[in-house]
């Protein structure tokens, strides 16, 4: 357990910090990898590890989670429930298919531009079944064109 407790620390929060989620589920209703997979709860992660249970590199919200803070914007106590999983990948050596885009966005534009986050996150979503989804992300998504700032 001192991964995961190390994990924690990374974010600010403590393993009791997550004793005043309510338990109303609310984060699970807005969650996108919810409604791909239909049994994802990001209430149940923070309950296991309150009560200092085992997190595997194979949990749907670990794996999955674009770091979209829906649930965070929708929970009563504003848990950062994102950065919790950011910590997980991290202290579990697990990068998701948006990280690795995210970064090579960052790296290629000096920024995040979503059109290319989207494009090089294709395979990933097709394979996994997400495609259904993707009008409904670009809800959240500004699709613009990238462009270069002059220095003089």
């Amino acid at each position: 357990m001192p991964q995961i407790d190390h994990a924690i620390e990374l974010t600010d929060y403590r393993r009791q910090d997550f004793s005043v989620c309510l338990g109303c589920k609310i984060c699970a209703s807005v969650c996108t990898v919810n409604d791909i997979t239909g049994n994802t709860n990001p209430q149940d992660m923070l309950q296991r590890i309150f009560l200092g249970k085992d997190i595997s590199a194979d949990e749907p919200l670990v794996r999955s989670c674009t770091g979209c803070y829906r649930c965070t914007g929708a929970c009563p106590w504003e848990i950062r429930i994102p950065d919790v999983i950011r910590a997980l990948r991290h202290e579990l050596n697990v990068e998701s298919p948006f990280e690795k885009a995210f970064k090579g966005s960052v790296s290629l534009f000096g920024r995040v531009y979503e059109p290319y986050v989207l494009m090089k996150a294709v395979p990933f979503l097709i394979r996994g079944g997400y495609m259904q989804h993707v009008t409904r992300w670009m809800e959240y998504m500004g699709f613009h064109l990238p462009h270069r700032v002059k220095r003089t």
